[in-house]
């Protein structure tokens, strides 16, 4: 008989071990895992895959808050999927992937999100890629200076609160951004969560409050890594970038993850600059119905969608509509006027993809032409970036 539940404390060990083997092997078997005293974690629910009361398969679930099309939404997290070598093969991972969105949507989440090690192999569970990232890496000296009032300095983990107004504002208008809580500021945003140096901390303060924040880790003198950067608008970005810029003298080259379209055209030679663009999270819908209750720009849309989903035996029918600010699913005996896949859905929902781009290379197909202009308005593209790993 196969269960999926929470692991309980008796078996962390065993939970821990797993993890261990397909995150870390090089560091060869888990001897003692006595260092983490607090079970549950504080940020992340262990599940598990059990068979015959046997773990076979572990993951991590987040509750999360993002920002979606109008406002901060419930979303979920799926991290730290792993099977022991001698499990693998054998289905169990699909099995935990259809009951960690069970749980997900009985939780209210709309979406659930994963950083994947295969776009191929989520993708055939139903993910599909929510973003672009370029990573970028350049000399120090080729990124701009500015001579702006304020100053840059070293900020305590203590002090999280007082990135949050950077935080929001940086947020607002992008898709799946995290609306972090005090637990995430401590325990993921400013520490060493993954067993990597601790982090420097610094903040652009400006009329005693900060308007932007860098977190980064330093490699010897060779590499500064930004993993977190937040800012309220551009004048501070032009002073983390200014501030980045300083190290030329310690360190070789600044190396930074962002959005596409964000780096090159704020430096003079570009062409100095490599850069190289990879997918970045994935994201689906738990199920077409999870949509149901989104805040949702204002939309004349009234349509039927058929939904296939390879981790369901049904096609779902469901009837589309926007009222009162929110994007409603219910289902529907109407023929249906549309038909796609639950990862192109979630991607039209996001805002990761125009109607059209759906229609040429994802199989979205529209038996209405008429339909067209009211699904490509109420399904615009928006900008995504889920900037956190997890």
């Amino acid at each position: 008989m196969t269960t999926f539940r929470r692991v309980s404390e008796s078996d962390r060990r065993r939970y821990n071990e797993i993890l261990r083997y397909a995150f870390a092997p090089e560091q060869g078997p888990l001897q003692d895992d006595s260092g983490n005293q607090t079970w549950p974690p504080d940020v992340s629910d262990p599940y598990g895959l059990y068979e015959n009361d046997e773990l076979r398969s572990t993951c991590k679930l987040y509750d999360l808050t993002a920002w979606l099309r109008t406002e901060y939404e419930q979303i979920g997290g799926l991290g730290a999927v792993a099977t022991p070598p001698e499990d693998r093969d054998s289905g169990y991972v699909r099995a935990l992937a259809r009951e960690a969105l069970a749980e997900f949507e009985e939780r209210g989440a709309a979406l659930v999100t994963l950083w994947p090690f295969s776009t191929e192999f989520y993708a055939q569970l139903g993910w599909t890629v929510a973003d672009y990232r370029a990573h970028y890496e350049c000399s120090p000296d080729l990124l701009p200076s500015a001579d702006l009032p304020g100053r840059m300095r070293p900020v305590d983990p203590d002090e999280w609160a007082q990135l949050q107004s950077a935080e929001r504002a940086h947020s607002e208008g992008l898709a799946l951004s995290l609306k972090r809580s005090p637990a995430w500021w401590r325990e993921r945003t400013l520490s060493n969560w993954d067993g990597g140096p601790e982090p420097y901390i610094y903040g652009y303060e400006r009329d005693c409050e900060i308007a932007g924040y860098l977190v980064y880790t330093v490699d010897g003198t060779e590499t500064l890594s930004v993993n977190t950067l937040g800012v309220a608008d551009e004048r501070a970005y032009s002073a983390l970038l200014d501030f980045l810029g300083s190290h030329g003298a310690q360190i070789e080259s600044i190396e930074v993850t962002r959005p596409t379209e964000d780096l090159l055209d704020r430096v003079e030679t570009p062409e100095a600059v490599e850069c190289t663009v990879k997918p970045g999270a994935m994201v689906r819908a738990p199920s077409v119905f999870a949509l149901d209750g989104l805040g949702w720009p204002d939309a004349e849309l009234d349509c039927t969608i058929a939904v296939s989903d390879p981790l369901s035996e049904n096609t779902d029918i469901a009837a589309f509509s926007v009222a009162d600010g929110c994007l409603r699913v219910e289902e529907s005996d109407r023929e249906p006027a549309v038909e796609t896949d639950i990862g192109t859905l979630s991607a039209l929902a996001v805002g990761t993809q125009s109607v059209d781009r759906a229609r040429q290379l994802h199989g979205l197909t529209v038996t209405d032409d008429a339909l067209l202009d009211g699904l490509s308005a109420a399904f615009e593209p928006q900008r995504v970036s889920l900037g956190e790993f997890f």
